[in-house]
């Protein structure tokens, strides 16, 4: 398999010199040809191997619709990261009491919506997923433990699957348009940070008398209690959150786990005004691919190591706080920049710290919830988390 894989990268690779490399790879795989696309960036890898990124369509897609659309290989040029724009198979499935046949990944939305006549022999897509990071990962230089993947609709359902069949690939999942899916709720085999984001004027969720999804106070957790509470089930969180909110944005927080679950971290944004797509920062002022990669970023666990170094360096406390929190160095570490993100990976703030001085983070500055604290030095490049109640 690695072989045939080899073979095609080379058979279909379309490049220039100094320029982003497309591979259109094609394989066998449970008597179905496969396919995807592959870009890598221009520049060498970071250290550590590139991040992957995953970008499922949604139905009557393909890979190559989102290789021109969605933003995300420009995104992976600018960021150095690997994009991957792979393709689902085509599916008869019921939709508005229609039978229809059309590109689908293979997750509830297809088969708790069977078409009548013999049952279709599904295929394994979380199992061609896994396996494409795999052949990926033995084929170019990437980083295992950075393997995200987002989705739009369909493929949003599907990274929802995915956050259930496949936490020991993918370290975050993201998707618009989409929610957790009855028959795919179970207890993951490693649960990973999720983030949802559906559009107020989504018109798979306007259910009449509505004609738009409710936006005002907290409405939507009871438009939407039944996908919500299966995806905390299945994180493995209690129904207590932290609300961010916008004129355009209403962004809810999932961080307490349940007693006795080793969780992992649920977001939920309701976009005002956003219809049914995959917002690219052209067609809704929310850049998808940029926020979800910030996210990405943000969840990645700092590793034990690195976290002991890091505490011996700098200091936060008291940590969770109510009001304050003070950051002590090391008198080692010399003058530093610092960043606050939230987890959904925005930016709250910044500076640069001088040596000898006294650094306090005030929660009017960042509100309650969890956040990351990253410094930034000519020696270190690390973050830590911190918490206001």
């Amino acid at each position: 398999m690695k072989r045939i894989f080899t073979i095609t990268l080379f058979l279909f690779t379309l490049f220039q010199l100094y320029s982003q490399r497309r591979y259109d790879v094609r394989f066998p795989l449970d008597g179905h040809m496969r396919e995807c696309i592959v870009v890598q960036p221009s520049t060498p890898p970071p250290p550590g191997g590139y991040p992957i990124v995953y970008m499922l369509h949604g139905t009557s897609g393909d890979g190559e619709k989102f290789y021109n659309i969605s933003g995300w290989k420009e995104l992976g040029e600018e960021e150095n990261f690997i994009t991957v724009f792979p393709s689902s198979l085509s599916w008869c499935f019921v939709e508005d009491g229609i039978e229809k046949h059309n590109t689908r990944w293979i997750n509830g939305s297809v088969t708790e919506n069977p078409c009548s006549g013999a049952p279709q022999n599904y295929v394994d897509d979380v199992k061609f997923l896994k396996l494409l990071a795999k052949l990926i990962s033995d084929s170019l230089p990437v980083n295992r433990s950075m393997i995200f993947a987002c989705g739009f609709s369909n493929g949003c359902s599907m990274i929802h699957k995915l956050a259930v069949d496949a936490g020991d690939v993918f370290a975050a999942l993201a998707g618009c348009s989409s929610v957790l899916a009855q028959s795919d709720s179970a207890r993951p085999i490693v649960r990973v940070p999720l983030w949802t984001l559906v559009g107020s004027l989504d018109d798979r969720f306007i259910v009449p008398p509505f004609t738009e999804l409710p936006f005002g106070n907290d409405s939507i957790l009871g438009y939407l209690k039944d996908p919500i509470r299966r995806t905390l089930g299945c994180q493995g969180l209690e129904e207590s959150f932290v609300k961010t909110e916008t004129d355009s944005l209403h962004t809810y927080q999932f961080l307490v786990n349940k007693t006795g679950e080793v969780a992992a971290p649920y977001i939920f944004t309701l976009a005002k005004g956003m219809t049914h797509e995959f917002p690219n920062g052209s067609n809704y002022f929310f850049n998808g691919p940029r926020r979800f990669w910030e996210f990405f970023k943000r969840s990645i666990t700092v590793e034990a190591e690195d976290y002991d170094s890091l505490k011996s360096i700098i200091n936060i406390y008291p940590n969770p706080s109510n009001q304050l929190l003070n950051i002590s160095a090391a008198s080692e570490l010399e003058d530093f920049d610092w960043k606050i993100f939230n987890v959904q990976g925005s930016l709250i703030k910044s500076g640069r710290h001088l040596k000898g001085t006294q650094l306090q983070i005030n929660k009017s500055d960042c509100g309650s919830g969890l956040f990351l604290f990253q410094l930034i030095s000519d020696q270190y490049k690390s973050t830590q988390k911190f918490y206001f109640h």
